[in-house]
Order: C-alpha cells, then structure tokens, then sequence
C-alpha cells in the first residue's frame, strides 16, 4: 500500500485542501508546510505516528486499518442468524476477519448461518457476506429482524420463506415489528 497515494486520497475525499490541512494541523501543535504535505502524499516523507492519526481525525477516517491496509477486514459477527427458527442478532458482539477478494465490495459484514432451512444454498456454520440496506425486494435473500429473532430468509408475500421444503413459512402479521438488516451478496 503506498500510505502517501492513500492520505492524499483521504484528504480529497473529505474535500479538504493541502492549505486548510496545514491549518487544521497547526491548530493541534504541529509546525508543519504546505510542502510537508505534499512531501507524505508523494512518498517523499512520512509523518509522525501523531501526525498520522492527527490526519485521519481530521479527514474522518472511521476505520484505519480498513483505510490503510490493503487487506479488507469485515465485521464477523459472533451470534449465528437462524436458518431455522430464529435467533437475536447482537449489534456490538463481533470480531473482524480479513476477507478474500472474491468477497463483494458491496458486503458490509458477515454472519454465520445457524440452522437448515435455507439448505441446499445455505448450510449450517456456513460464513455468509451482507450488505446493510433496510428494504428488499420481494424474492430477495437478506438477513431480517422480526420481533427481535434474526433469520437468514427469503422474502415472500407476507412472509419469510424458507429454501428447504421441510421448513413453513414464517408469517409477518400486521402487529409484528419486521425490519431488513441487509441483502445476502456472497
């Protein structure tokens, strides 16, 4: 990964000038030029370690190691979704895996399918990638909250369906609270 081709790119994307970033990084202690700046973003130098995170909290760069690496990291998260009868999907329980380059850019994330209902195309323990979205289209795959259980399903007229003709579909009455945490990519 070449770091100065990548801060420069940070700092585009936050629509940032080289001038305002020396600005903004005076404003915080450190004595830097216009042509410090530019001597990063060519490789000519690096800047501290301070300095470096001092830029990422000005560009708002959410995630560093996703930033900067040139490996892509996703968000594995601990509790299974159901394939089967449901189960809740915890926010904040998650550790993050490298991911191939096969995966989607579009994935967000990745869960692990409990269950059997969506056999033959999804199986048990299997990892499968998401990309966050809070609306499917019907006959669309996705991950879904209802009423606080979290199924790997397929979307139906009213229902969430199954893959496996061993397994009902599973009703979404008026009174139920159904929300779409995300489309299956991979």
């Amino acid at each position: 990964m070449d770091l100065g081709k990548r801060l420069s790119e940070v700092r585009q994307a936050a629509k940032i000038s080289r001038a305002r970033l020396v600005e903004l990084l005076n404003q915080r202690g450190f004595s830097v030029k216009p042509y410090t700046i530019c001597k990063w973003e060519t490789g000519v130098s690096k800047p501290t370690v301070e300095a470096f995170l001092a830029i990422c909290d000005i560009c708002r760069v959410a995630d560093i190691r996703q930033t900067f690496s040139e490996k892509r990291f996703l968000r594995l998260y601990n509790t299974p979704v159901s394939a089967g009868r449901g189960n809740y999907l915890e926010d904040g329980d998650f550790e993050m895996i490298e991911v191939e380059s096969t995966i989607p850019d579009s994935a967000d994330y990745a869960v692990r399918v409990s269950g059997e209902s969506m056999l033959p195309r999804f199986v048990d323990q299997q990892i499968i990638f998401i990309h966050e979205q809070a609306a499917l289209d019907e006959g669309g795959i996705g991950i879904f909250l209802l009423n606080n259980e979290a199924y790997l399903k397929k979307l139906g007229r009213g229902c969430l369906l199954s893959l496996n003709p061993d397994y009902d579909p599973i009703p979404i009455r008026e009174y139920d609270e159904l929300r779409v945490l995300g489309r299956v990519v991979g």
